[in-house]
Parts: structure tokens; sequence; C-alpha cells
């Protein structure tokens, strides 16, 4: 879902665009966060996707271990800690609720497409239509048409307001 997940911080973007603190980074970070910390996770050993070697990997024989990253519980926790951190260093209430939803909306978009993870612990509740193995090319359409409708609706928006 990485597509998809960049372009999802073009919404905040162009609904923020005129406030000045509203910065494309921030958006973006937000949007990828819960990846970036799935990268950290595995660098330390802490989460992992099999198999490892990139040029042995399919949709259908991959297996992830997001339990800190990605699962339901964890999640809520971090996108509340981003909100909180943006607040903190923005002090703007709606650019802070723009990256605590683009957390959630990252999750709610891997529970659609990407792989399916655990309510709170690896021994908890699996959750998620885990396109990826059981449909991958299905998953792979529904990302693809997600981003072309985000990156046309931001398109059409710049091209009315007249800003390139």
């Amino acid at each position: 879902m990485v597509m998809g997940h960049f372009a999802t911080a073009l919404v905040p973007y162009q609904k923020c665009r005129d406030n000045p603190k509203a910065k494309f980074w921030l958006f973006l970070l937000a949007a990828q966060f819960l990846d970036f910390l799935m990268l950290g996770f595995m660098a330390v050993g802490m989460e992992t996707v099999t198999p490892e070697n990139f040029f042995d990997a399919s949709f259908a024989d991959m297996h992830t271990n997001m339990v800190y990253s990605h699962n339901l519980v964890p999640v809520a926790i971090w996108a509340l800690g981003f909100a909180l951190v943006a607040y903190a260093a923005f002090k703007d209430v709606i650019i802070s609720l723009w990256c605590f939803a683009l957390i959630v909306f990252h999750e709610l978009c891997d529970l659609v497409v990407g792989f399916e993870h655990n309510v709170s612990s690896a021994d908890s509740a699996a959750v998620g239509m885990k396109l990826y193995t059981t449909a991958p090319v299905a998953g792979l359409l529904i990302e693809a048409a997600m981003c072309f409708g985000l990156v046309w609706w931001f398109a059409k928006k710049r091209a009315t307001a007249g800003q390139p």
C-alpha cells in the first residue's frame, strides 16, 4: 500500500493550503510513519517479514510479523503520540488531527489491501482482508485506483485554484 499511503498526504496538504504551518513533508511522514516504524523494528529484530531475500519474495508466500508497528492497539497509540508531537511542534489542532487521521487511514488501507494484522499481541485476533496474499492483483488494482483518484482530485483542486 506504499503508493496509496503517499497519495493520502495530498488531501490534508490541499485542505490546509492556506495554513503556512501545514508542511507537505509532515503529512508525508505521518502517512508513512507506520512503515518507517516497521523498518526500524525490523532493523533491530523486533518485527519480521519473510522471506528475507527480496528476490525470493512473492505476495503469496510473504508473511509479516508487525506486532509493534501495525497491530490495531499500537497503531492507536502511535497515532495519538504522533498527533501530540505534531501539536507540540506546530501548535495547530487541525494539523495534528490530520496527522492522526493519516496514520489511522494508513492502518485501514492496510486492513483492506495489505496483510492481516492483529488487534494487540501476536496471539490476539487477526483482522483484515489480506488481499496481498489472497488476491494480490485485486489488492494492487484497489491501491492503484485509490492513488490515481487522490492524485486526480489534488490536481483538479490545484488547477481550479490556479496553482501549479
